[in-house]
């Protein structure tokens, strides 16, 4: 892993050449205008890992110590980068790549002479959502995607894959999924496509965290079940008018009466543990639609055959019901050993429902109710020892401030845009402060309740074509916030945002431009 981790850093050499693009790599810096002692200067960088650890965890060390050393004569700089694990190497040859740039006037690299750098994250937990469902991404921009995660120093891509609307994950046990189930037998992930993402991001660092969404956000992909002797897997399937039975269109919830539904998911947990690492696995469980339960017969008539009503906490401990025997047929699917499960905060996790339903040494609640204003529930579950993640709708939607895809308003629902300075300021552990005070907030994260965050792009309105530019370079807003968790505000911030902007660009990537060129000509200027 070290010797892949050092072709990529040689890479971002090559690629901090403003001519890289012509494919003459190495050459076009032999042709460079600098004096012979520019040429000649040499840098060693030697790495150094003391644990075995090549598995992105949660908790797992990213430490590293950083050195430069000039030779007396400034001819060689030896660089050393220690770590704990592969990881922390990984980031400090991050870091490095960031302490050198290109000298347009020399044609030539330059490096800073001399400094010592000791580093680790501030959030053990530092992601971007990216769902594939609603619109099909590409696996190669996939791939992008996590090589833009690595260099902003985020370690997982959360995958949401499966919806409603479309399956387009390849089950090994279960082909019918996806010929029912994908928009077309071209836009399917495939086992060796999946399994070789979970690779790429490994070495770059970057966790790939599948999620199946369920209860509700499943429908297409479900149909066979009726004609192949399995029942009613799903209900409500593009039921209408869709705003009565789901949050949006198409409808389609899993059936938690039906036994064989359960046989189902296990076959296709295991299909995901059998490509994706083992020891996270995210549940989805947000925005179940009564409703739609409340309107399917075989439904009703079970709870009613089985003593209970169609009230509201009726249907709350069916949902619950369906997690424990998913999360059973999950460990199952493990061998039976037991793993972290990441659920939404929902009706299921709120403060009614959630220490009665979920154990806090299983579950870790991901919140995406806004922070200041529907938070409530955010030192609820601290209190109670819950572990979390914050994905507050209110700066970390990336997919929001466009218009409106659905219904009749003007603007999508979580409208405003989020700027790149709102995504800076969002600190999870002052939001959890705004409740509890200071002192218990910095307990709570002392005492790892509070794992980190995550921005979520939602693809109602993204493809492979946009991507790029609604998460980049607001995601390295996120990735400084994760990583350091700064006690200073977003403008002291601009300068190096401008300018790790212009990196990405060098990288291949695809970042909106923040300012005009002009502010990052002129540091500081721009600013009020």
């Amino acid at each position: 892993m070290l010797k892949q981790a050092a072709k990529i850093f040689k890479s971002y050499l090559l690629e901090m050449h403003p001519d890289n693009s012509n494919g003459n790599g190495l050459s076009n810096f032999l042709i460079a205008k600098g004096s012979a002692n520019d040429k000649n200067r040499k840098i060693s960088i030697s790495l150094s890992v003391v644990w075995p650890d090549t598995v992105v965890k949660i908790g797992v060390d990213e430490s590293y110590t950083l050195a430069l050393i000039p030779s007396n004569d400034a001819k060689l700089i030896q660089v050393s980068i220690i770590a704990n694990t592969y990881f922390g190497v990984r980031h400090g040859l991050e870091t490095l790549s960031q302490l050198i740039a290109f000298n347009d006037d020399t044609g030539t690299l330059t490096i800073v002479q001399q400094a010592t750098i000791t580093d680790k994250p501030a959030f053990t937990y530092r992601g971007i959502l990216m769902d594939t469902a609603r619109n099909f991404i590409p696996i190669s921009y996939l791939k992008r995607l996590i090589d833009g995660l690595s260099y902003n120093k985020l370690n997982m891509f959360h995958w949401h894959i499966t919806d409603t609307h479309s399956f387009p994950f390849q089950s090994k046990r279960l082909p019918l999924m996806t010929q029912y189930g994908a928009y077309s037998s071209r836009k399917i992930y495939t086992i060796e496509e999946m399994k070789d993402l979970v690779e790429y991001g490994r070495i770059r660092g970057v966790k790939v965290l599948p999620e199946f969404d369920a209860p509700a956000h499943v429908g297409h992909g479900w149909e066979w079940g009726p004609s192949n002797g399995f029942g009613n897997l799903a209900v409500c399937l593009e039921s209408r008018p869709w705003p009565l039975y789901c949050v949006e269109p198409p409808c389609g919830q899993l059936n938690p009466i039906n036994d064989k539904m359960y046989n189902v998911l296990g076959d296709l947990f295991k299909d995901f543990l059998d490509i994706f690492e083992n020891d996270l696995f995210h549940m989805g469980g947000d925005e179940v639609h009564f409703n739609c339960w409340n309107t399917t017969d075989e439904i009703t008539k079970w709870l009613i055959d089985n003593g209970r009503g169609v009230q509201k906490e009726d249907f709350v401990q069916l949902w619950a019901e369906f997690q424990e025997r998913a999360y059973g047929q999950l460990k199952d699917a493990n061998n039976g050993k037991k793993l972290d499960a990441i659920l939404w905060t929902s009706e299921l996790a709120n403060e009614e429902h959630v220490t009665k339903y979920l154990s806090n040494s299983t579950y870790i609640i991901q919140i995406w109710s806004n922070g200041y204003e529907e938070g409530k529930i955010i030192p609820f579950l601290i209190k109670n020892g819950y572990r979390t993640i914050f994905s507050n709708v209110d700066p970390w939607y990336f997919d929001c401030g466009y218009g409106a895809w659905v219904g009749d308003a003007s603007n999508n629902w979580c409208s405003p845009y989020k700027g790149w300075q709102q995504v800076y300021t969002n600190s999870p552990i002052k939001i959890l402060a705004n409740y509890t005070g200071e002192d218990e907030a910095e307990e709570a994260y002392k005492a790892g309740l509070i794992l980190g965050g995550e921005a979520a792009l939602w693809s109602e309105q993204v493809d492979e074509q946009s991507m790029e530019s609604k998460i980049w370079p607001r995601g390295a807003a996120l990735a400084e916030r994760l990583w350091s968790n700064p006690s200073t505000d977003w403008y002291t911030a601009e300068g190096r945002m401008v300018h790790h902007r212009e990196r990405l660009v060098d990288r291949g990537l695809h970042p909106d431009m923040l300012q005009p060129e002009w502010c990052h000509h002129n540091d500081k200027l721009c600013h009020g």
